[in-house]
């Protein structure tokens, strides 16, 4: 049986005035059209739901039954438009979202204030992850998008550009680079280097870059910042990080130095998966970083 909800309401509106001319003003019909909606519905449910005499209506039995159902359906649906409403104007949802630990470490929780402080009823999620586990959180639908330096498979992924992260060289500060206000790849040739993780988008991304600078294999490949950090400024190497992974390897003795070949870059997608909608809230935060993103040099 498929009722319509015009009819619902048009029952609703006969059982609560019991008189059907001011039923039908309520529901902007005619009296005719109207009884004739009130006729379909009985039609439909195979029962007569009103009896009437020449000033009242009166439900039936079986109208009664049916009344308490329809309430029950009106409550409910009332209840969802709410809940729609409130999601459409960021009143009220919830939102996860994937990014590299370095995102995660100033930029995006002062983005997820402020919009947290613009809608605090929206639930916030987010997890530090590296490359390859943020486009698996995105494809199994663990996170409504992410933020990436790869962008996966066109057809499994939209994933737009959303900056240039420029790239530095960490090393100590007595290191002769230190003193340059800048260097380029080629500096590095035979220096002692320091991986990251194989799976994190700095250690993808400078594989290329490093067969020019003809860098020697230092033996480490590190998943922490910090131990980076440590094993540098104790003579074991040097490292190239994103520039907003520089916070996380600050320590007295270490410089930083920008590295200006063209493609010493990291970029960072925003990335959603294909033909699948965000929800209102995700959308308004997905728009938010889109308008509110660094201006890196």
């Amino acid at each position: 049986m498929n009722i319509s909800g015009r009819l619902l309401d048009a029952f609703l509106a006969l059982a609560e005035t019991r008189r059907f001319a001011t039923a039908a003003e309520r529901c902007h019909v005619s009296p005719s059209a109207f009884s004739q909606m009130i006729r379909r519905l009985e039609e439909q449910v195979g029962a007569r739901l009103f009896d009437r005499d020449t000033r009242n209506v009166f439900l039936t039995p079986e109208g009664e039954v049916f009344a308490r159902g329809a309430q029950r359906v009106s409550v409910e649906m009332a209840s969802a438009m709410a809940e729609l409403k409130d999601r459409s104007l960021l009143n009220t949802g919830r939102i996860s979202l994937a990014a590299p630990p370095s995102l995660c470490a100033e930029w995006l929780p002062g983005m997820l204030a402020a919009f947290r402080n613009e809608h605090p009823g929206i639930a916030l999620q987010l997890h530090d992850v590296v490359s390859d586990r943020c486009l698996a959180m995105i494809s199994s639908g663990m996170v409504d998008f992410g933020l990436n330096a790869r962008s996966g498979n066109k057809q499994e992924f939209e994933a737009y550009l959303l900056f240039n992260e420029p790239l530095f060289l960490i090393c100590r500060d007595t290191d002769p680079l230190a003193g340059k206000g800048s260097v380029r790849l080629r500096d590095l040739r035979g220096r002692d280097f320091i991986h990251t993780i194989r799976t994190g988008s700095v250690w993808q991304h400078l594989q290329p870059m490093l067969g020019v600078a003809e860098i020697h294999d230092s033996g480490f490949e590190v998943w922490e910042l910090g131990t980076m950090a440590g094993l540098i400024a104790h003579g074991f190497g040097i490292s190239i990080v994103a520039q907003f992974a520089l916070q996380l390897c600050r320590r007295q003795g270490l410089a930083a130095v920008p590295i200006t070949d063209r493609h010493a870059v990291r970029p960072i997608f925003i990335i959603k998966r294909r033909h699948r909608s965000l929800s209102p809230a995700a959308q308004g935060l997905w728009d938010r970083l889109v308008r509110d993103k660094p201006k890196l040099k």
